[in-house]
């Protein structure tokens, strides 16, 4: 099995960190930064090649493939 990849994210606010985690994004440290205020360093797992791909993408290269549309769909 392949290992994890990760994507990393520094935050400065506390208030960012619920967006964050509806993002995907796991709060794994905080420090304190010199302005008397935390960092907070978060994490979440890269996307795949799969999970990158748009459906414009998907489309385009179904259609330089000569397919022309995918599996289940219509002709």
């Amino acid at each position: 099995m392949a290992a994890a990849r990760w994507e990393y994210f520094r935050a400065n606010a506390f208030e960012e960190l619920a967006a964050l985690g509806e993002a995907g994004w796991e709060l794994v440290s905080v420090a304190a930064n010199g302005n008397g205020g935390e960092t907070f360093y978060l994490k979440r797992p890269y996307p795949s090649i799969r999970e990158e791909l748009t459906r414009s993408q998907r489309e385009q290269a179904l259609r330089a493939s000569g397919s022309g549309h995918a599996k289940g769909e219509a002709p």
